[in-house]
């Protein structure tokens, strides 16, 4: 009779755990949302939409993504709310708009980080303090040097290994003084357009990216925002099967074995201020 009773007790038990198990409601997945302000080498093949949503999805992520972006944009320009651009990401930003995003990626013009670093500098300042006001972090997307015949290079008396190399300096400078992530997107062009060259990750012009650049910058990015190994993730179907592995390779060194910069080219941002 007791062992009756203990058996019908520990049914009734169970069927009470497992009604509760069943009526609990299942959790929602994370929404991360992604606002990216820049200019055309951000929205080149529209990179953000194109390669970038499509890398987080079938790296399972779900993400929704939102661009400001105006070519030849410069991020002094879109923190200013009285310019058109500027009044978007004024909005964007307003303190109304707590918990409306994850991440906000930010690109500055093509040479202007060392072209006027001060203004680049209390640019990415201004917005970085209204960007965490509304619960959100930025990333820096550090894009990269010219391709060689460029003739901004020979105006500038500049190599495109040069010009990389001072556009990480830059974005480190001012990501270490924020405490801000930085895409090293330029280093992963420059390993790219050194060890793989047919992989043309430039456009025609030798300034803006190549569908191979966008997919590159998109998965440096992913990657840097996610703390994730670009060779490891289930990403297919963006680039020809031929260059996926080394450019994976390429966004992998660029993020997660980060090149030292030479000393030459090493700076701060401390006191460099345009105001």
């Amino acid at each position: 009779m007791k062992k009756a009773v203990s058996l019908l007790m520990a049914l009734m038990m169970t069927a009470s755990l497992l009604a509760g198990c069943g009526s609990k409601e299942p959790e929602e997945p994370k929404v991360y949302r992604v606002l990216f302000i820049g200019n055309s080498y951000t929205h080149y093949h529209d990179m953000p939409t194109a390669y970038f949503e499509r890398i987080a999805e079938q790296a399972g992520y779900e993400v929704e993504v939102t661009t400001i972006v105006k070519g030849a944009h410069t991020l002094e320009k879109f923190a200013d709310p009285f310019d058109t651009y500027g009044s978007e990401v004024a909005v964007a930003l307003d303190e109304k708009n707590v918990g409306r995003y994850d991440y906000v990626v930010l690109q500055e013009q093509s040479f202007r980080a060392i072209g006027e670093p001060a203004s680049f500098y209390d640019a990415v300042r201004n917005l970085t303090e209204r960007i965490r006001a509304i619960g959100a972090e930025p990333v820096l997307y550090a894009t990269w040097g010219y391709k060689e015949g460029y003739s901004v290079l020979q105006e500038n008396n500049l190599t495109s290994e040069e010009m990389t190399w001072k556009m990480a300096a830059a974005y480190t400078a001012i990501g270490e003084e924020l405490d801000i992530p930085v895409a090293y997107v330029g280093l992963a062009f420059r390993e790219m357009y050194t060890t793989l060259p047919l992989a043309d990750v430039y456009a025609n012009d030798k300034s803006h990216p190549s569908p191979l650049g966008s997919y590159l910058a998109a998965m440096t990015i992913f990657a840097t925002m996610f703390e994730k190994d670009p060779t490891a993730l289930p990403v297919e179907g963006m680039v020809p099967k031929q260059y996926k592995a080394p450019m994976d390779t390429a966004a992998k060194n660029a993020v997660l074995n980060t090149p030292e910069i030479p000393a030459e080219y090493r700076t701060t941002s401390a006191g460099v201020t345009g105001k």
